[in-house]
């Protein structure tokens, strides 16, 4: 369902389900004592949710003086996703490393999540336009939450990632330089630091298997049109 109230204002809303046969999954295994990573096909898999996405303007004209052409929005995104994938005893799959044919549930159980999938997935942007020329200003904050990155080697639980928030910054404006047009961009990337972490876990016993700061990152550009 689609509904739009104003220009570039919209509200979205829709509900999806998937059969996957045979979907393709991030498994981990150990060799020469560290962990290696491929990928096998787990027999079938299914995977529904819904999702809803919002954009609002504000006019800013009557504030007058710098915001007499300018615009503040906000747009806001949310998924909810459940996936589970089906594995049974009579179920086979392919070994990527040896080609041997082996038992899925050697690799698989069933019910657990898709690699790759976060039940819960969420960004927020807010900022100014201006309505007359390339101006924006924009904050853009993300999250994400738990979601297996790897199968688990040999019957170990699966590695989980940590996604977490991040909170970026994007800083748009143009200009003209002798009738050329320019356009200067500065980003700050992970405001908030987040690190990377991955992860198992058994009982109340947690081993972290790889994890990192990412560090922020800033970077400034031009760009010239001929």
């Amino acid at each position: 369902y689609e509904y739009y109230f104003g220009r570039d204002e919209r509200l979205a809303v829709g509900a999806f389900y998937k059969d996957i046969d045979q979907p393709i999954d991030a498994i981990a295994f150990v060799q020469g004592g560290t962990f290696q990573n491929t990928f096998a096909n787990a027999p079938s898999a299914r995977l529904y949710g819904a999702e809803i996405e919002a954009q609002k303007y504000f006019d800013l004209s009557s504030w007058g003086g710098l915001f007499e052409t300018r615009r503040f929005f906000v747009s806001a995104n949310y998924t909810y996703t459940d996936s589970r994938i089906s594995v049974s005893a009579a179920d086979r799959t392919r070994f990527p490393l040896s080609g041997q044919v082996v038992p899925a549930t050697d690799i698989f159980r069933d019910g657990l999540p898709l690699t790759g999938q976060s039940d819960h997935v969420a960004n927020l942007q807010i900022g100014f336009q201006d309505d007359d020329g390339l101006s924006e200003q924009t904050i853009l904050l993300n999250y994400a939450s738990n979601r297996v990155a790897f199968r688990g080697p040999s019957g170990q639980p699966d590695l989980v990632e940590q996604p977490g928030i991040r909170l970026d910054v994007v800083l748009r404006q143009g200009f003209k330089v002798f009738g050329r047009e320019i356009e200067a961009k500065v980003e700050g990337r992970n405001l908030t630091n987040t690190r990377y972490q991955e992860f198992q876990r058994l009982n109340n016993s947690r081993i972290d298997t790889n994890t990192y700061v990412l560090g922020r990152s800033f970077q400034a550009s031009f760009t010239a049109k001929f």
